[in-house]
Protein backbone atom coordinates (compact mmCIF):
# COMPACT_ATOMS: atom_id res chain seq x y z
CA UNK A 1 0.00 0.00 0.00
CA UNK A 2 2.82 2.41 0.81
CA UNK A 3 5.30 1.71 -1.94
CA UNK A 4 8.24 4.09 -1.62
CA UNK A 5 11.45 4.78 -3.47
CA UNK A 6 14.61 6.44 -2.22
CA UNK A 7 14.47 10.24 -2.02
CA UNK A 8 17.04 12.98 -1.82
CA UNK A 9 17.22 16.63 -2.97
CA UNK A 10 18.84 18.34 -5.95
CA UNK A 11 21.40 21.10 -5.95
CA UNK A 12 19.73 24.52 -6.31
CA UNK A 13 20.96 28.04 -6.14
CA UNK A 14 19.91 29.22 -2.68
CA UNK A 15 19.56 32.68 -1.27
CA UNK A 16 21.91 34.18 1.25
CA UNK A 17 19.02 34.74 3.61
CA UNK A 18 19.44 31.32 5.19
CA UNK A 19 22.70 32.53 6.74
CA UNK A 20 20.77 34.74 9.17
CA UNK A 21 21.99 34.26 12.78
CA UNK A 22 19.75 32.69 15.42
CA UNK A 23 17.53 35.15 17.25
CA UNK A 24 17.23 35.37 21.00
CA UNK A 25 14.80 32.67 22.03
CA UNK A 26 11.37 33.77 23.17
CA UNK A 27 9.64 30.36 23.34
CA UNK A 28 10.81 30.38 26.95
CA UNK A 29 7.55 29.73 28.80
CA UNK A 30 6.96 26.15 29.90
CA UNK A 31 5.00 24.00 27.49
CA UNK A 32 1.51 22.93 28.57
CA UNK A 33 0.56 19.25 28.57
CA UNK A 34 -2.97 19.21 27.14
CA UNK A 35 -3.44 15.43 26.74
CA UNK A 36 -2.39 14.14 30.21
CA UNK A 37 -2.94 10.55 29.10
CA UNK A 38 -1.36 7.21 29.93
CA UNK A 39 -1.65 6.29 26.25
CA UNK A 40 0.57 7.63 23.49
CA UNK A 41 -0.82 10.90 22.10
CA UNK A 42 0.42 11.47 18.56
CA UNK A 43 0.24 13.61 15.40
CA UNK A 44 -1.25 16.87 16.77
CA UNK A 45 -2.62 19.53 14.44
CA UNK A 46 -3.09 23.06 15.81
CA UNK A 47 -5.00 26.03 14.36
CA UNK A 48 -6.01 29.43 15.70
CA UNK A 49 -8.98 31.64 14.85
CA UNK A 50 -7.71 35.00 13.53
CA UNK A 51 -8.61 38.03 15.61
CA UNK A 52 -9.45 35.95 18.70
CA UNK A 53 -7.73 34.08 21.54
CA UNK A 54 -9.19 30.75 20.37
CA UNK A 55 -6.78 27.89 19.66
CA UNK A 56 -7.69 24.30 18.71
CA UNK A 57 -5.77 21.00 18.71
CA UNK A 58 -6.65 17.53 17.43
CA UNK A 59 -4.55 14.40 17.85
CA UNK A 60 -4.63 10.59 17.93
CA UNK A 61 -4.57 8.54 21.12
CA UNK A 62 -3.39 4.96 20.73
CA UNK A 63 -5.46 2.30 22.49
CA UNK A 64 -4.08 -1.10 21.51
CA UNK A 65 -4.73 -1.37 17.79
CA UNK A 66 -7.36 1.38 17.96
CA UNK A 67 -6.65 5.01 17.08
CA UNK A 68 -8.95 7.48 18.81
CA UNK A 69 -9.38 11.07 17.64
CA UNK A 70 -9.24 13.70 20.41
CA UNK A 71 -9.95 17.43 20.47
CA UNK A 72 -9.15 20.25 22.90
CA UNK A 73 -9.43 24.02 22.70
CA UNK A 74 -8.30 27.15 24.50
CA UNK A 75 -10.34 30.35 24.58
CA UNK A 76 -7.66 32.41 26.34
CA UNK A 77 -4.62 32.27 24.07
CA UNK A 78 -3.38 28.95 25.42
CA UNK A 79 -3.40 29.91 29.09
CA UNK A 80 -5.77 27.01 29.83
CA UNK A 81 -7.23 24.15 27.81
CA UNK A 82 -10.50 22.25 27.83
CA UNK A 83 -10.67 18.63 28.96
CA UNK A 84 -9.89 16.53 25.86
CA UNK A 85 -12.98 15.26 24.03
CA UNK A 86 -12.90 11.87 22.32
CA UNK A 87 -14.48 12.31 18.87
CA UNK A 88 -14.28 8.71 17.58
CA UNK A 89 -15.13 5.41 19.27
CA UNK A 90 -13.07 2.82 17.40
CA UNK A 91 -11.16 2.10 14.22
CA UNK A 92 -7.74 2.95 12.83
CA UNK A 93 -6.34 6.25 11.63
CA UNK A 94 -2.69 5.27 11.53
CA UNK A 95 -1.41 3.29 8.55
CA UNK A 96 -0.35 0.13 10.50
CA UNK A 97 1.45 -0.60 7.25
CA UNK A 98 3.91 -3.30 6.29
CA UNK A 99 6.67 -0.66 6.44
CA UNK A 100 6.65 0.22 10.15
CA UNK A 101 9.95 2.10 9.95
CA UNK A 102 8.18 4.70 7.81
CA UNK A 103 4.89 4.91 9.67
CA UNK A 104 6.09 7.81 11.80
CA UNK A 105 6.56 9.86 8.62
CA UNK A 106 3.44 8.81 6.73
CA UNK A 107 1.06 9.06 9.67
CA UNK A 108 1.96 12.71 10.22
CA UNK A 109 -0.34 13.33 7.23
CA UNK A 110 -3.34 11.29 8.35
CA UNK A 111 -5.40 14.16 9.75
CA UNK A 112 -5.81 17.90 9.33
CA UNK A 113 -7.85 20.81 10.69
CA UNK A 114 -8.96 24.31 9.68
CA UNK A 115 -11.17 26.93 11.34
CA UNK A 116 -13.30 29.80 10.03
CA UNK A 117 -16.00 31.88 11.73
CA UNK A 118 -17.89 29.50 14.04
CA UNK A 119 -16.86 26.28 12.30
CA UNK A 120 -14.04 23.86 13.04
CA UNK A 121 -13.28 21.57 10.09
CA UNK A 122 -11.42 18.26 10.53
CA UNK A 123 -10.49 15.58 7.99
CA UNK A 124 -8.88 12.25 8.77
CA UNK A 125 -8.40 8.82 7.24
CA UNK A 126 -10.25 6.01 9.01
CA UNK A 127 -11.17 2.37 8.73
CA UNK A 128 -13.34 0.39 11.16
CA UNK A 129 -11.13 -2.74 11.06
CA UNK A 130 -7.68 -3.59 9.65
CA UNK A 131 -9.30 -5.52 6.79
CA UNK A 132 -11.26 -2.49 5.57
CA UNK A 133 -9.93 0.11 3.15
CA UNK A 134 -9.26 3.59 4.51
CA UNK A 135 -11.91 6.24 3.92
CA UNK A 136 -11.70 10.01 4.28
CA UNK A 137 -13.99 11.36 7.00
CA UNK A 138 -14.98 15.02 7.35
CA UNK A 139 -15.96 16.24 10.83
CA UNK A 140 -17.42 19.67 11.51
CA UNK A 141 -18.24 21.55 14.68
CA UNK A 142 -20.63 24.45 14.18
CA UNK A 143 -19.91 26.04 17.58
CA UNK A 144 -16.10 26.06 17.61
CA UNK A 145 -15.99 22.78 19.50
CA UNK A 146 -17.87 24.12 22.52
CA UNK A 147 -20.27 21.15 22.71
CA UNK A 148 -20.01 17.54 21.59
CA UNK A 149 -23.52 17.43 20.11
CA UNK A 150 -22.65 19.98 17.44
CA UNK A 151 -20.06 17.75 15.82
CA UNK A 152 -21.21 16.06 12.59
CA UNK A 153 -19.33 13.35 10.67
CA UNK A 154 -19.49 12.63 6.93
CA UNK A 155 -17.64 9.90 5.04
CA UNK A 156 -16.38 11.50 1.83
CA UNK A 157 -15.03 8.45 -0.03
CA UNK A 158 -16.41 4.99 -0.76
CA UNK A 159 -14.21 3.50 -3.48
CA UNK A 160 -12.63 0.07 -3.25
CA UNK A 161 -9.10 1.36 -2.75
CA UNK A 162 -7.53 3.27 0.12
CA UNK A 163 -8.05 7.01 0.43
CA UNK A 164 -5.26 8.53 2.50
CA UNK A 165 -3.45 11.61 3.82
CA UNK A 166 -6.22 14.23 3.70
CA UNK A 167 -5.79 17.97 4.08
CA UNK A 168 -8.42 20.69 4.46
CA UNK A 169 -8.58 24.43 3.74
CA UNK A 170 -11.46 26.90 4.05
CA UNK A 171 -12.28 30.27 2.47
CA UNK A 172 -15.73 31.75 2.23
CA UNK A 173 -18.53 29.21 1.79
CA UNK A 174 -16.31 26.41 0.43
CA UNK A 175 -14.43 23.70 2.29
CA UNK A 176 -11.62 22.24 0.14
CA UNK A 177 -10.24 18.73 0.74
CA UNK A 178 -7.28 17.02 -0.97
CA UNK A 179 -6.10 13.43 -0.45
CA UNK A 180 -4.37 10.60 -2.28
CA UNK A 181 -6.14 7.43 -3.37
CA UNK A 182 -4.98 4.17 -4.94
CA UNK A 183 -8.28 3.27 -6.61
CA UNK A 184 -6.78 3.93 -10.09
CA UNK A 185 -4.15 1.25 -9.32
CA UNK A 186 -1.52 3.61 -7.94
CA UNK A 187 -1.74 6.61 -5.63
CA UNK A 188 -3.18 9.67 -7.35
CA UNK A 189 -4.19 13.08 -5.95
CA UNK A 190 -7.92 13.72 -5.51
CA UNK A 191 -9.90 16.85 -4.63
CA UNK A 192 -13.35 17.49 -3.17
CA UNK A 193 -15.25 20.70 -2.51
CA UNK A 194 -18.01 21.02 0.10
CA UNK A 195 -20.58 23.83 -0.03
CA UNK A 196 -22.43 25.77 2.66
CA UNK A 197 -19.44 26.38 4.93
CA UNK A 198 -19.20 22.60 5.31
CA UNK A 199 -22.90 22.07 6.03
CA UNK A 200 -23.80 21.49 2.37
CA UNK A 201 -23.07 18.82 -0.20
CA UNK A 202 -19.93 17.77 -2.04
CA UNK A 203 -20.40 19.60 -5.33
CA UNK A 204 -17.02 18.80 -6.89
CA UNK A 205 -14.91 15.65 -6.99
CA UNK A 206 -11.84 15.79 -9.22
CA UNK A 207 -8.84 13.63 -9.98
CA UNK A 208 -5.86 15.97 -10.16
CA UNK A 209 -3.05 13.62 -11.24
CA UNK A 210 -2.72 11.06 -14.04
CA UNK A 211 0.96 10.30 -13.67
CA UNK A 212 0.79 6.50 -13.59
CA UNK A 213 3.37 6.61 -10.78
CA UNK A 214 2.91 7.42 -7.09
CA UNK A 215 1.52 10.75 -5.95
CA UNK A 216 1.46 11.26 -2.17
CA UNK A 217 0.81 13.69 0.69
CA UNK A 218 -1.20 16.54 -0.87
CA UNK A 219 -1.45 19.76 1.12
CA UNK A 220 -3.98 22.41 0.14
CA UNK A 221 -4.34 26.18 0.60
CA UNK A 222 -6.70 28.85 -0.75
CA UNK A 223 -6.12 32.48 -1.68
CA UNK A 224 -7.57 35.29 0.43
CA UNK A 225 -10.48 35.82 -1.95
CA UNK A 226 -11.14 32.09 -2.15
CA UNK A 227 -10.80 31.97 -5.94
CA UNK A 228 -7.41 30.24 -6.28
CA UNK A 229 -6.77 26.78 -4.84
CA UNK A 230 -3.16 25.64 -4.44
CA UNK A 231 -2.19 21.98 -4.01
CA UNK A 232 1.35 20.74 -3.39
CA UNK A 233 2.36 17.07 -3.31
CA UNK A 234 5.16 14.68 -4.16
CA UNK A 235 5.35 12.34 -7.16
CA UNK A 236 8.03 9.98 -8.49
CA UNK A 237 7.08 10.59 -12.13
CA UNK A 238 10.66 11.63 -12.92
CA UNK A 239 12.12 8.49 -11.31
CA UNK A 240 12.61 10.11 -7.91
CA UNK A 241 10.15 11.84 -5.60
CA UNK A 242 9.94 15.55 -6.33
CA UNK A 243 7.60 18.36 -5.32
CA UNK A 244 4.77 19.25 -7.69
CA UNK A 245 2.39 22.18 -7.46
CA UNK A 246 -1.09 22.69 -8.94
CA UNK A 247 -2.87 26.03 -9.26
CA UNK A 248 -6.65 25.71 -9.73
CA UNK A 249 -8.92 28.61 -10.65
CA UNK A 250 -12.61 29.32 -10.00
CA UNK A 251 -12.51 28.23 -6.35
CA UNK A 252 -11.42 24.74 -7.32
CA UNK A 253 -13.79 24.34 -10.25
CA UNK A 254 -11.64 25.82 -13.01
CA UNK A 255 -8.71 24.66 -15.08
CA UNK A 256 -5.50 23.81 -13.29
CA UNK A 257 -1.85 24.27 -14.17
CA UNK A 258 0.84 21.85 -12.99
CA UNK A 259 4.41 22.80 -12.14
CA UNK A 260 7.42 20.74 -11.13
CA UNK A 261 9.08 22.76 -8.35
CA UNK A 262 12.10 20.53 -7.69
CA UNK A 263 14.27 18.61 -10.14
CA UNK A 264 16.40 16.21 -8.14
CA UNK A 265 17.37 12.72 -9.23
CA UNK A 266 17.62 12.00 -5.49
CA UNK A 267 14.29 13.30 -4.23
CA UNK A 268 12.22 15.75 -2.17
CA UNK A 269 9.34 14.88 0.13
CA UNK A 270 6.65 15.69 2.70
CA UNK A 271 5.45 19.21 1.78
CA UNK A 272 3.26 21.66 3.64
CA UNK A 273 1.64 24.82 2.25
CA UNK A 274 -0.06 28.08 3.22
CA UNK A 275 -0.94 31.32 1.42
CA UNK A 276 -0.63 34.94 2.45
CA UNK A 277 -3.79 36.94 3.01
CA UNK A 278 -2.81 39.70 0.63
CA UNK A 279 -5.36 41.40 -1.59
CA UNK A 280 -2.87 43.53 -3.53
CA UNK A 281 -0.89 41.69 -6.24
CA UNK A 282 2.42 42.47 -4.54
CA UNK A 283 1.22 40.74 -1.34
CA UNK A 284 -0.12 37.50 -2.86
CA UNK A 285 2.15 34.55 -2.05
CA UNK A 286 2.17 30.78 -1.65
CA UNK A 287 4.60 29.37 0.95
CA UNK A 288 5.86 25.77 0.86
CA UNK A 289 8.16 23.80 3.15
CA UNK A 290 9.45 20.31 2.39
CA UNK A 291 12.28 17.89 3.06
CA UNK A 292 15.37 17.46 0.91
CA UNK A 293 18.07 14.78 1.07
CA UNK A 294 20.64 16.50 -1.12
CA UNK A 295 23.16 16.47 1.66
CA UNK A 296 22.79 12.84 2.77
CA UNK A 297 20.21 13.42 5.49
CA UNK A 298 16.83 15.16 5.32
CA UNK A 299 17.10 18.96 5.49
CA UNK A 300 14.24 21.44 5.63
CA UNK A 301 13.60 23.65 2.58
CA UNK A 302 11.41 26.69 1.90
CA UNK A 303 9.86 28.16 -1.23
CA UNK A 304 7.85 31.31 -1.82
CA UNK A 305 5.78 31.67 -5.00
CA UNK A 306 4.43 35.10 -5.87
CA UNK A 307 1.21 35.93 -7.75
CA UNK A 308 -0.57 33.22 -5.73
CA UNK A 309 1.21 30.64 -7.87
CA UNK A 310 -0.47 31.68 -11.10
CA UNK A 311 1.19 31.54 -14.52
CA UNK A 312 4.39 33.56 -14.58
CA UNK A 313 5.13 33.32 -10.86
CA UNK A 314 8.69 33.64 -9.57
CA UNK A 315 10.23 31.51 -6.82
CA UNK A 316 12.40 32.21 -3.80
CA UNK A 317 14.10 29.08 -2.41
CA UNK A 318 16.00 28.79 0.88
CA UNK A 319 17.63 25.98 2.80
CA UNK A 320 16.46 26.21 6.42
CA UNK A 321 18.73 23.66 8.13
CA UNK A 322 22.35 22.58 8.11
CA UNK A 323 22.01 19.58 10.38
CA UNK A 324 24.23 16.53 10.70
CA UNK A 325 21.11 14.55 11.55
CA UNK A 326 17.56 14.23 10.27
CA UNK A 327 14.95 17.00 10.10
CA UNK A 328 11.30 16.03 9.64
CA UNK A 329 7.68 17.16 10.01
CA UNK A 330 7.74 20.61 8.43
CA UNK A 331 4.71 22.82 9.18
CA UNK A 332 4.09 26.37 7.94
CA UNK A 333 1.57 29.14 8.70
CA UNK A 334 1.18 32.85 7.95
CA UNK A 335 0.48 35.78 10.30
CA UNK A 336 -1.64 38.08 8.16
CA UNK A 337 -1.41 41.03 10.56
CA UNK A 338 2.38 41.33 10.73
CA UNK A 339 3.01 39.52 7.41
CA UNK A 340 5.29 36.91 8.99
CA UNK A 341 5.81 33.30 7.89
CA UNK A 342 6.23 30.83 10.79
CA UNK A 343 7.73 27.34 10.30
CA UNK A 344 8.23 24.45 12.71
CA UNK A 345 9.98 21.08 12.36
CA UNK A 346 11.86 18.47 14.39
CA UNK A 347 15.64 18.09 14.30
CA UNK A 348 17.66 15.23 15.83
CA UNK A 349 20.92 17.18 15.99
CA UNK A 350 21.39 16.48 19.73
CA UNK A 351 20.62 12.78 19.44
CA UNK A 352 16.94 13.08 20.29
CA UNK A 353 14.42 15.07 18.27
CA UNK A 354 13.72 18.64 19.35
CA UNK A 355 11.24 21.14 17.92
CA UNK A 356 12.68 24.10 16.05
CA UNK A 357 11.17 27.37 14.82
CA UNK A 358 12.00 29.54 11.80
CA UNK A 359 10.45 32.94 11.09
CA UNK A 360 10.49 35.06 7.92
CA UNK A 361 9.32 38.67 8.05
CA UNK A 362 8.17 40.94 5.18
CA UNK A 363 5.78 38.45 3.56
CA UNK A 364 8.39 35.72 3.77
CA UNK A 365 10.96 37.57 1.72
CA UNK A 366 13.38 38.72 4.42
CA UNK A 367 16.03 36.63 6.15
CA UNK A 368 14.82 34.14 8.71
CA UNK A 369 15.50 33.90 12.43
CA UNK A 370 15.95 30.59 14.25
CA UNK A 371 14.89 29.30 17.65
CA UNK A 372 14.87 26.05 19.56
CA UNK A 373 11.46 25.38 21.11
CA UNK A 374 11.75 22.09 23.06
CA UNK A 375 14.43 21.00 25.52
CA UNK A 376 13.23 17.62 26.82
CA UNK A 377 15.39 14.54 27.26
CA UNK A 378 12.96 12.53 25.11
CA UNK A 379 11.85 12.98 21.52
CA UNK A 380 9.77 16.01 20.53
CA UNK A 381 8.16 15.10 17.22
CA UNK A 382 5.23 15.85 14.90
CA UNK A 383 5.16 19.63 15.48
CA UNK A 384 2.31 21.66 14.02
CA UNK A 385 2.29 25.47 13.95
CA UNK A 386 -0.47 28.09 14.05
CA UNK A 387 0.41 31.75 13.47
CA UNK A 388 -1.28 34.64 15.28
CA UNK A 389 -0.81 38.40 15.36
CA UNK A 390 1.18 37.98 18.60
CA UNK A 391 3.46 35.12 17.51
CA UNK A 392 2.78 31.43 17.01
CA UNK A 393 1.53 28.34 18.83
CA UNK A 394 3.34 25.04 18.33
CA UNK A 395 1.91 21.66 19.36
CA UNK A 396 3.96 18.47 19.34
CA UNK A 397 4.22 14.93 20.76
CA UNK A 398 6.83 14.50 23.51
CA UNK A 399 7.86 11.29 25.30
CA UNK A 400 10.10 12.81 27.97
CA UNK A 401 7.63 11.57 30.62
CA UNK A 402 7.74 7.99 29.29
CA UNK A 403 4.76 8.02 26.94
CA UNK A 404 3.97 10.56 24.25
CA UNK A 405 1.95 13.56 25.44
CA UNK A 406 0.66 16.55 23.48
CA UNK A 407 2.54 19.68 24.48
CA UNK A 408 1.73 23.24 23.40
CA UNK A 409 3.89 26.33 23.64
CA UNK A 410 3.44 29.91 22.45
CA UNK A 411 6.24 32.21 21.30
CA UNK A 412 7.08 34.79 18.68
Amino acid sequence: MFKRLGFIFFGLSLLALYFAPPAQADFTAAAKNISNSTADSLFPKIVSLPGTDYVFVIWIEVSGDQDLLYFSRSTNAGASWSTPVQLTLAGQIRSHSAIPANDYLFDFYNLSMAVQDTNVHVVYQWRPTPSDPFRIVYARSSDLGATTQNWTFTTLTSLAGDSLHPDVAVRGEYVHVAYDSNWPGNEEIMYKRITGYGAGAVDLTRRLTFSGTYSYFPRIAVSAAGDIVSVVYEDDFSGAYNIYYKNIGSSGGGAYTTYLLTFSVLGNDFPDIVTSAGTAPEDQYVYIVYESRSWGNPEMMYKRLNNYGQVGFSVITARLTYSASATHFGSVDFDDVNNIVHISFSDAWEGNYDVMHRKFSNFGGAGFTSQRVSWGIGDSIYPSIAATDTGAYIAWSDNTSGNYEILVKKGS
